[in-house]
């Protein structure tokens, strides 16, 4: 029990989980939206019930340690008060970090501040008091139970065999606290017989036992409802509530299997295990819009060779060339005969990555008066970078006007709407539905899929950005060929054997095996698998875009890993694994097309747009303690992944120079190097948030809009 209660001081005091944002579910919870009275109402709720689950899984457990308890009126309440210490210590230090967080890092008032604790202490109190009361009512001890006032007498050897048959020792305990905090002596209990005493605890426990079964209910009941918003409560209060789950579970567990409880548990893991194996108990993560029921496709090597013959390299690549025909012709409408192309790179990293992405592209669109997306011809990167990308292109085809006002005025309600908190929804459906056997489902169209995270994680995108995302990607297949929006390519990564998935509105199989020049053995089979030829019987147009861009954000653990209807089956995660900034497909568009580019375009711009430092400080890692030279290894592998990425890319960057002859201008935006790094999560504060959007703002990304004046002149319409 004392596990939870250290993972909650290790939240509050953000030495847990900081990097990915955790703290702060629970020093700035969300509800509906917004934190307010009654997001912190429901916290409170919610610690409440934790605090009792406490109290009731410890009394239940070690009740039978003393004796005394059940010849005192108000047994229950009597424990629940000499074990205040640790949940006291708690909630004075949780308020004083509240206070501190929301008064520093949120900029909110005293005032609105003392209200919202107020509500949580309004929401702790009615949990606490309305359990004691409950409690009070109807627990009894030896007196009320039995009727008697003294009791008849045991003898010694009977309290020795009340002993011996919990196989425990009885805990000396002297003196007992009485409310408020006057000390008591203990009574002698040897004159009671046993029967008597362990008929008081067994009353209680049965009591108890009524608790843990409205919390239970409760759970259920926020699990069936998750959909709507009403009923997701903040996501620190989901955890709270787990741990409640869990700790009243685990203590009914050990009361009733005692000696046997720690052998049940590992033979209840083990079972756990091997009935995981089977779909029923736990079903595949899947990919909204494909069909899951009919024929898998074959994934075997002669399939993936057979994405690119020679055939279908030469359709695929002069279908796009028609696209960049038709993107030409309509800049030789405007009075440009070679128009400069822009390859749009955009890093991951969660809604750090939306925000500063989203403003970015409003900054450079506004230099170049509207123009970023007609400049621009790909869309490459992962994770929140693309989801802000996808979001930009698709407001420019839709809501022009709006975006561009929006780019131009005071009133950023597109910035706002995708800097929205997405991990509320996320840890919800993981606590209350994800983590026990979740059956629920949806219909999509003619398909119906697991209601899990990944659809609550879809849902919320979705709600925050108004929907405009909610297509599939045969809805993009003429835009993109006219040349209205760039092509966006989404390449999540196949953790089975790490080719990437290139999932496009366009046949795409140049990225996966440049034609073979020099006719070498060493190309024989495609290093990657194009979504759209490879799953055309699985519906695989039908897929919808927010399944596409979860794939490609599949932070390992936050979201499960999607599966496709494949035959061994494959699954995808972030496409970060590989190519966080999407120049690998960039530099192999251009070059499948460089001697089309060079005749005409009149050059070449790659923009970068990254919510990281390139180059960051030299930090002192070395090694010192045991415990660092055992985790050293996985730790710098994880922690300089994405610097490793740099050097090898940066290498690929400039070797493109010597085979592209033409002009080739790199230019790029990030975010400036602070000594307080923005959590890498699916949830930001508010001053992270106007952090990143000032960020646009410092003098590199000053430098490098000045530059990008230069390249891309401002056309008039």
């Amino acid at each position: 029990m004392m596990l939870y209660w250290l993972l909650l001081f290790g939240f509050i005091t953000e030495s847990i989980a900081l990097k990915f944002g955790i703290p702060f579910l629970f020093l700035d919870p969300e509800y509906m939206g917004l934190v307010n009275g009654r997001s912190f109402f429901i916290i409170g709720l919610c610690l409440g019930a934790f605090i009792m689950a406490f109290n009731i899984s410890s009394f239940m457990l070690n009740s039978f340690r003393f004796p005394f308890l059940a010849t005192l009126s108000r047994t229950f309440l009597k424990y629940a008060h000499n074990n205040f210490v640790i949940p006291l210590a708690f909630v004075v230090l949780y308020v004083y970090k509240i206070y501190d967080f929301q008064h520093n890092s949120q900029l909110k008032s005293i005032a609105e501040i003392t209200l919202n604790l107020f509500y949580m202490f309004c929401g702790m109190l009615l949990v606490i008091l309305t359990t004691l009361r409950y409690f009070m009512v109807t627990n009894k001890d030896v007196y009320k139970l039995f009727g008697v006032k003294q009791g008849d007498f045991d003898t010694t050897s009977e309290i020795e065999d009340y002993k011996n048959n919990y196989n425990r020792k009885f805990w000396r305990v002297d003196t007992y606290l009485v409310f408020p905090l006057k000390a008591k002596l203990v009574r002698d209990t040897r004159h009671y017989k046993t029967e008597m005493l362990e008929s008081v605890f067994k009353q209680n426990h049965i009591n108890a036992a009524v608790v843990e079964i409205v919390v239970f209910v409760t759970f259920i009941i926020l699990g069936l409802f998750r959909q709507y918003s009403f009923f997701r409560i903040p996501a620190g209060g989901s955890i709270l509530l787990l741990f409640t789950m869990i700790i009243m579970l685990s203590g009914v567990f050990r009361f009733w299997m005692r000696a046997w409880a720690n052998t049940a548990i590992v033979l209840l893991f083990v079972l756990l295990n091997f009935i995981s194996q089977f779909e029923l108990f736990n079903p595949r993560n899947q990919c909204y819009g494909l069909n899951y029921k009919g024929e898998k496709a074959a994934y075997t090597r002669e399939a993936l060779e057979a994405q690119v013959t020679d055939s279908i390299l030469d359709y695929d690549k002069k279908h796009t060339q028609q696209i960049l025909e038709t993107w030409k012709s309509k800049w030789q409408q405007r009075g440009i005969e070679k128009p400069k192309m822009i390859l749009l790179n955009i890093s991951g990293g969660g809604l750090r990555s939306c925000v500063f992405t989203f403003r970015t592209m409003q900054i450079i669109d506004s230099t170049l008066k509207g123009d970023l997306m007609n400049y621009s011809k790909l869309i490459c990167g992962s994770s929140g970078g693309m989801i802000s990308a996808s979001y930009y292109r698709e407001l420019f085809l839709s809501h022009h006007n709006s975006l561009m006002k929006a780019n131009n005025g005071g009133n950023n309600y597109y910035l706002k709407s995708i800097g929205k908190d997405m991990l509320n929804s996320i840890v919800f459906s993981t606590t209350v539905a994800d983590i026990f056997m979740n059956m629920q489902k949806f219909k999509d169209g003619k398909y119906s899929y697991v209601m899990d995270r990944s659809y609550a994680w879809e849902e919320q995108l979705n709600e925050n950005t108004g929907h405009v995302l909610d297509k599939r990607l045969q809805d993009y297949i003429l835009p993109e060929q006219n040349a209205e929006i760039p092509q966006l390519i989404i390449s999540p990564t196949i953790i089975n054997d790490g080719r990437p998935l290139y999932i496009s509105s366009q046949p795409v199989s140049y990225l996966l095996q440049q034609p073979d020049l020099n006719k070498s053995p060493y190309n024989e089979v495609a290093n990657g698998v194009e979504l759209t030829r490879f799953f055309a019987k699985q519906d695989a147009y039908n897929m919808k875009l927010t399944s596409a861009l979860r794939t490609n954000s599949t932070f390992p653990y936050v979201l499960p890993a999607a599966s496709l209807p494949s035959d061994p089956a494959i699954e995808v995660m972030d496409a970060g694994l590989r190519d966080n900034y999407g120049i690998m497909n960039s530099l192999q568009f251009l070059f499948t097309f460089k001697d089309w580019i060079k005749e005409n375009t009149s050059g070449v711009v790659m923009i970068q747009i990254r919510d990281t430092y390139k180059k960051p400080k030299v930090e002192n890692n070395s090694v010192k303690t045991v415990m660092e030279k055992l985790t050293a290894p996985m730790r710098n592998l994880s922690g300089n992944f994405l610097i490793m990425q740099d050097y090898t890319l940066d290498r690929y960057l400039q070797y493109t120079r010597a085979w592209f002859d033409g002009p080739l201008d790199f230019v790029l935006f990030q975010v400036p190097e602070s000594q307080s790094k923005v959590s890498l999560s699916w949830h930001l504060t508010e001053k992270e948030k106007n952090y990143l959007k000032d960020a646009v703002e410092s003098p590199d990304n000053k430098a490098s809009l000045e530059k990008l004046k230069t390249l891309l002149p401002s056309v008039s319409k």
